[in-house]
């Protein structure tokens, strides 16, 4: 007898037209702007990449054409004030397209440029091409982040249109991210793989690519941190990456996302410590709820543990991903970053409903 379950569901595809993958891929950069007609590309990246790495060159000769111009004044959690520069100078360039260079905040801030110069959407918008050179996986979602500078809270959009239409997985490119940022971006993807599995909306499909995602990270994401010049296991975070995102607007996030948004702009914390904090104390509790779902991550894990009960299965899953972000060295807690324990309150009403507000409590006074 088949143990096939009958299931239904809604799957919703993004219009990304195109995903360039593999070393080199970059070279692919002037063909794409080639066939979308942009003579005058303009860059969105970070200060520490344009000053302290010859990635922007590199763009450059990779587009066979003269750059509009480059903005490198974003910064972690993207300023709306920050934002609003990148747009005057976009205008002021006249750009026919944009290239975002960098991890989740340029990403994220060029969606938010194509959004305001497209009118929200009532002209035609220009193309947005993104390089990431992290594992965020900010590339493959249809929604932005950006922060409040005077109140620090984070506030975003989301919207099928604000997804890049092209994107390049060039993991030479990412050679130079630090070695802390690429490793805790890691843990983000697996944030959103691991979330994707005990989301009461799962699905097949989504399964399938999200626990690919959580055994290649297991595998690679420790060797490719490591070692940053070894380019098979950087692509394969890369593609680990890419298939964490396959189900997050279809079957969304949960509770370690939820906290994560909370606390990430106000208490200036990156998104990949954010996961690093939440996600292992999360699926401890979540252990108890979902255990044949927390079995599936365990397995994933490439962990030895047959003969052992769901329940146990899923203890280990949540063990594992502890262990992981410990041997990465990205073990932090709450009050690391200023947090206090006059905060957590606050900070679980703001990132859960009422039924799930205690649990948010639990966690968050576990990683004080």
């Amino acid at each position: 007898m088949s143990n096939a379950q009958v299931v239904s569901g809604e799957y919703s595809y993004l219009p990304i037209e195109r995903v360039h993958f593999g070393p080199g891929s970059i070279s692919r950069l002037a063909e794409e702007l080639d066939r979308i007609k942009s003579r005058r590309p303009f860059v969105i990246t970070g200060q520490t990449i344009a000053d302290k790495t010859r990635l922007v060159e590199t763009v450059e000769k990779a587009s066979g054409r003269k750059i509009a111009g480059v903005f490198s004044g974003v910064r972690q959690h993207a300023p709306i004030s920050e934002i609003k520069r990148a747009i005057s100078d976009a205008q002021s360039a006249r750009a026919d397209s944009l290239i975002s260079l960098g991890g989740g905040s340029p990403i994220d801030s060029a969606k938010v440029v194509v959004k305001e110069l497209s009118e929200n959407f009532n002209r035609s918008a220009m193309a947005h091409l993104a390089i990431p050179t992290t594992l965020s996986a900010a590339e493959f979602s249809h929604s932005a982040g950006m922060t409040d500078d005077t109140t620090k809270r984070k506030t975003g959009i989301r919207d099928p249109r604000l997804v890049p239409r092209f994107i390049f997985l060039d993991p030479i490119m990412t050679i130079d991210t630090p070695s802390w940022l690429w490793a805790c971006t890691g843990i983000r993807s697996l944030d959103h793989a691991v979330e994707s599995i005990y989301s009461p909306r799962h699905q097949p499909y989504v399964d399938t690519l999200a626990l690919e995602s959580i055994t290649l990270l297991f595998q690679n994401l420790k060797r490719s941190t490591d070692n940053p010049n070894e380019i098979a296991p950087r692509l394969a975070c890369q593609t680990a990456a890419w298939m964490s995102f396959a189900g997050v607007q279809s079957v969304g996030t949960g509770l370690s996302h939820a906290i994560g948004r909370v606390i990430g702009a106000t208490w200036n914390i990156p998104h990949g410590i954010t996961s690093c904090l939440t996600l292992s104390e999360v699926m401890k509790h979540l252990a108890r709820k979902y255990p044949d779902r927390l079995a599936l991550i365990a397995e994933a894990e490439v962990q030895g543990l047959k003969g052992l009960s769901k329940d146990k299965q899923a203890q280990h899953a949540a063990e594992g991903v502890g262990e992981l972000v410990k041997d990465l060295g990205l073990s932090k807690r709450l009050s690391d970053y200023g947090i206090r324990r006059e905060d957590l309150p606050s900070i679980a009403r703001d990132a859960s409903g009422p039924e799930e507000y205690s649990m948010a409590l639990d966690v968050l006074e576990a990683i004080l």
